[in-house]
């Protein structure tokens, strides 16, 4: 399994992977939690819907799994 976020993963893949991530998608005022296409649109397209950067929401993405990793134990 691929430890980094890439533009080609579901949105529904990031969030069950990394959760800390749904706080991403929040700041961006991408609607991605619980919405019926999270499981089909991948990040680059989720990006290009909502009209954010894609290379700017994976950088932040990237990020927050990382925070995760820094804190457990």
């Amino acid at each position: 399994m691929s430890t980094d976020v890439h533009p080609q993963l579901t949105v529904a893949e990031v969030l069950e992977r990394w959760p800390a991530t749904a706080a991403v998608f929040g700041q961006r005022c991408m609607a991605c939690l619980g919405c019926a296409m999270a499981p089909f649109d991948t990040i680059g397209e989720a990006a290009t819907v909502y009209g954010v950067q894609v290379e700017g929401s994976l950088a932040e993405l990237q990020r927050a799994t990382r925070k995760k990793k820094r804190g457990a134990r």
